[in-house]
């Protein structure tokens, strides 16, 4: 009996321990899945609320930046003073080759207009046949009694001159502040001087030379250059480089010979050409009245034309006195900064007609005509390196020249 006693008590006491761990493991699993419910609950509505707040920053954040931007507006407008300054890109103007179109140029005239504020403007002297507006920058005080003038381009095949003049006007605007030249500052370089800079006089021209026809814009101007083809073609002109080598504008007139000076005794094309047609009456051109209308509206002391090619300068038209004394210095600076040699279209017989002929000789202007290069144009993207480091300081001597 005692042995089934003892033995009773033995099998009741590892059921109730079952039972009491059982009851143990399931309180744990509760407690444990309500801990993780609670968890997962708290998290969600952390998380909701960390989108609401985010939400809620992010939309007033959005109202906000609008009102501050319109409140600088009118900051900026109210004195004058721009709030920021935007980062100017490591370089503008392009120079990766020598096919440097109107758009491009356009397209650099606003990034420049964008960055340098203060220092440039820029408008539009008249438009084209071919609906091309002719840029023009202006630096400087407009009030100024001594203004000075470079235009570039008027013969379409001598584009690679709007990226001299291009690179030059970069330059000059990014050290305006802090750069040197012989001793005094960009900016009291321009102290009582404004400079004004045409860097494609022709843009008609320049894409015709470029694209051929399939650059023209126009019905009408394509179907008008088509007849010049055709014309030229009848003379027996060379068409194998045609379009390339055009110089014109979209009418057909070569621009440097439209100026009113020796314009009756001038032979060259008896039609509308590729080159040498001075047109049908002296500055009948909008390309040549753009220019003028500059010499018009303000004193102009002095003007630099940059054509291609012969690496040379241009001088001395024909005049005496002070003008020619004039015309012989700035001649002297253009030579010294481009390393070119100085010619005199009086000895070397040199047609009339031209813009420098006419501002010597008709307005009493200094003015001088600078060929760039040595290749036949358009100029070969391999002599753009040299001479943009040649004309590098041309805008500088110039106005330096103007300030002694």
């Amino acid at each position: 009996m005692k042995d089934r006693k003892d033995g009773g008590k033995k099998e009741k006491f590892p059921h109730r321990m079952w039972i009491k761990a059982a009851g143990i493991v399931l309180g744990a699993c509760l407690c444990f899945g309500l801990g993780v419910i609670l968890f997962v609950i708290t998290n969600q509505d952390t998380k909701i609320q960390k989108e609401e707040n985010s939400s809620q920053a992010q939309t007033v954040e959005q109202q906000a930046v609008p009102a501050v931007k319109e409140e600088q507006k009118e900051m900026e407008s109210d004195t004058g003073v721009k709030m920021e300054k935007a980062v100017v890109p490591e370089k503008i103007v392009k120079t990766k080759d020598s096919l440097y179109t109107y758009e491009e140029m356009k397209e650099d005239l606003n990034a420049l207009s964008e960055y340098f504020p203060d220092q440039i403007t820029v408008r539009s002297l008249g438009v084209t046949a071919d609906k091309r507006e002719i840029p023009e920058v202006i630096l400087g005080d407009p009030d100024s009694d001594c203004h000075l003038l470079i235009q570039a381009s008027i013969h379409g095949r001598e584009y690679m001159n709007t990226q001299i003049l291009m690179c030059q006007l970069e330059d000059f605007l990014r050290n305006y502040e802090n750069g040197i030249y012989e001793g005094m500052t960009y900016r009291d370089l321009l102290n009582g001087l404004c400079l004004h800079l045409i860097p494609m006089a022709n843009p008609d021209g320049v894409t015709i030379s470029q694209m051929g026809l399939d650059g023209i814009q126009t019905e009408e101007c394509r179907a008008f250059l088509q007849q010049c083809y055709e014309s030229d073609q009848a003379d027996g002109v060379d068409m194998s480089e045609y379009w390339s080598s055009w110089k014109a504008n979209a009418r057909g007139v070569d621009l440097n010979r439209n100026f009113d000076i020796g314009w009756e005794e001038f032979a060259g094309c008896e039609h509308p050409s590729s080159e040498r047609f001075k047109g049908e009456a002296p500055a009948s051109e909008a390309e040549v009245q753009a220019i003028l209308q500059i010499q018009e509206e303000y004193p102009v002391k002095g003007c630099i034309a940059y054509h291609s090619s012969g690496s040379l300068v241009y001088w001395d038209y024909g005049s005496e006195g002070a003008v020619y004394e004039q015309d012989r210095l700035l001649a002297q600076m253009a030579g010294e900064v481009t390393g070119y040699a100085l010619h005199s279209t009086v000895a070397d017989g040199t047609d009339l007609a031209g813009c420098s002929d006419y501002f010597v000789l008709q307005l009493g202007i200094p003015a001088v005509t600078i060929e760039n290069g040595t290749g036949r144009c358009p100029l070969s993207v391999e002599e753009l390196p040299d001479l943009l480091e040649r004309n590098q300081e041309l805008i500088l001597a110039y106005l330096q020249l103007y300030q002694q």
